[in-house]
């Protein structure tokens, strides 16, 4: 019994000796490969909170929209016509919010970043659009 002991013990202590050999060549990689990994984590997480959140204002602008719509036919139906047209507006401003909203989702979704400057840019050109459209 004393040397399959002594046999046992030799052979856990090269196995100690070659898992204190295998981490030290893959703390590194490791290291390396952990980070980027970790990096990349963080910008999917952000990018799904990002899309998350405009989801919800985009179903919150739809759910408003729809109770614009639905005004502006009572308001119509009553013969308030001044309160319809103040409706019609008021969906009309949805719209476009709610185009805006679909456009820098699928931005986002497509390309995987959107800063801040390109949301800007897209209400910049929104705005622009708006002002064509009113001369």
């Amino acid at each position: 019994q004393g040397l399959l002991a002594r046999a046992a013990w030799k052979a856990s202590y090269r196995m100690i000796g070659l898992s204190w050999v295998l981490l030290a060549l893959l703390c590194p990689l490791l290291a390396v490969y952990g980070r980027q990994f970790c990096r990349w984590f963080l910008r999917w997480r952000r990018k799904v909170r990002k899309l998350d959140s405009i989801n919800t204002e985009y179903e919150t602008l739809r759910s408003v929209r729809q109770d614009a719509v639905y005004h502006h036919g009572w308001a119509n139906s009553r013969g308030d016509y001044k309160e319809a047209e103040a409706h019609e507006l008021h969906v009309m401003e949805l719209d476009r919010r709610l185009a805006k909203l679909r456009k820098t989702y699928e931005t986002l979704e497509a390309t995987g970043e959107l800063d801040e400057c390109s949301s800007v840019h897209i209400e910049a050109k929104s705005k622009q659009e708006e002002k064509a459209k009113d001369k």
